[in-house]
């Protein structure tokens, strides 16, 4: 997923420190089981409950929300004191149940709020409970991540469908990390970024994805802010002005809809954008097509791409080989990969802000005709085809199915065509001090 321009804001709360957690490191050797997957990518679960700021017990609302007359149990505020009964009535069984518990008090506060427009006794022992657990929240937050990741991840091995379970694993992990403190956030992105890099250490891993994991962990430095996307969508933008040297800000999506696998592979394509300007030169929209590139060579190489991911298409149909969750997931890709129309509409939003030049902005538009229907592939082919290699290898895909045997050779020729641009960049920038 990929959003060059959007507002956002860093964190600035201070919270707890992150809680120390256990790790089960794979040595490379022999098939991964859920655990070692988990301990490899830093996301085990944590093994004691954090120790957070004391929430009011439910006698203890009940005091500060009590009133003279009126019965208690027929009222809204009786729903709030069963959501505040049920917290305390939990087991030690994690800090994900607690965090279920704490938004169903939330909830609960809010409903019997919103019923009183007009106030009462009762609201400000309401609101000033719920201000308590959504304390709470943000001091488990972290840990909640984690331990939804790993959930997540446990149903990505067994099969099972994390977009259709009740529970929404992927929008409380995205709510839990929009309540972490800045440095935390960012530990946890730096954290996501060294798991990538490690994943080197497998032995089993696809010379082509070690290639591209090499050449994105040449670029992290570039990328100098990692934020949760507040206002905006998620993505990597170039903050920096043609004068000065690149630097990046990445938006990070942590909706996490397929764990360990899902986030690891965003941070692929979005630490692709980053390489791929560095080698073709690029515009701040970041296009995938060599500076200086005729019409005619851009038309032949977005037919190339679409090609390429018309051959993924027919090697997907059938689903063989991948649960349906997996089947859906590369198929997102492959559409977000060669969607038309999206280099002009990326140009015009860039002009627009001032962001790029009126001449930058007629040479994109000239290349997204040239394009015709596979414009997208001058935006996000790369980027999905880096992302899918990390999917394959964190989901332990036999490396002889059809799919990933295609996928790696559109890797290689993808990885070939950045790297001898890379070197004439350089070339040309030598010869132009």
């Amino acid at each position: 997923m990929h959003t060059h321009e959007t507002p956002a804001q860093d964190h600035d709360r201070q919270r707890p420190a992150p809680v120390a957690r256990t790790a089960d490191r794979h040595d490379g050797r022999g098939p991964r089981t859920p655990g070692s997957l988990q301990g490899t990518l830093g996301n085990t679960a944590v093994t004691r409950m954090i120790t957070v700021s004391r929430m009011m017990t439910e006698d203890e609302f009940k005091q500060s929300s009590k009133r003279i007359t009126g019965k208690r149990n027929t009222s809204e505020i009786s729903k709030v004191d069963e959501a505040l009964r049920a917290f305390y009535a939990l087991p030690d069984t994690g800090e994900v149940a607690r965090w279920y518990a704490l938004r169903d008090i939330v909830r609960a506060c809010e409903d019997y709020v919103s019923h009183k427009p007009e106030g009462g006794n009762r609201v400000a022992g309401v609101e000033r409970l719920k201000g308590e657990a959504e304390g709470t929240q943000s001091e488990i937050a972290e840990a909640v991540f984690r331990g939804l990741l790993t959930e997540v991840d446990r149903m990505v091995t067994a099969n099972e469908d994390p977009d259709m379970d009740v529970r929404a694993q992927a929008g409380e992990a995205q709510k839990a990390s929009q309540k972490m403190s800045g440095p935390e956030f960012t530990a946890l992105v730096d954290g996501l970024i060294r798991d990538l890099g490690e994943l080197r250490g497998d032995e089993r891993l696809p010379a082509e994805t070690r290639a591209v994991i090499d050449e994105l962990m040449a670029v992290v430095g570039l990328v100098t802010v990692k934020q949760y996307p507040r206002g905006g969508m998620p993505g990597m933008k170039l903050t920096s002005a043609a004068d000065q040297d690149p630097a990046f800000t990445f938006n990070v999506d942590t909706q996490a809809r397929g764990g360990s696998s899902f986030m690891l592979g965003h941070v692929a394509h979005e630490l692709t954008h980053v390489a791929a300007h560095q080698a073709f030169g690029s515009s701040p929209v970041m296009e995938l097509v060599r500076a200086g590139a005729t019409d005619a060579q851009v038309t032949a190489l977005a037919e190339e791409r679409r090609d390429a991911l018309a051959r993924l298409r027919r090697t997907l149909e059938g689903g063989a080989g991948f649960s349906d969750f997996q089947q859906r997931m590369l198929e997102e890709k492959l559409g977000y990969g060669g969607e038309s129309g999206k280099l002009k509409k990326y140009a015009d939003s860039f002009a627009a802000a001032g962001k790029i030049t009126p001449e930058q902005q007629a040479q994109l538009i000239a290349w997204d005709a040239a394009a015709g229907q596979a414009s997208g592939t001058l935006v996000e082919y790369d980027t999905v085809i880096n992302q899918m290699l990390v999917y394959l290898h964190l989901w332990e895909t036999d490396q002889n199915h059809p799919f990933y045997v295609e996928l790696r050779a559109a890797a290689q020729v993808a990885f070939d065509r950045r790297s001898q641009a890379r070197a004439a960049t350089a070339q040309a920038a030598g010869n132009n001090p």
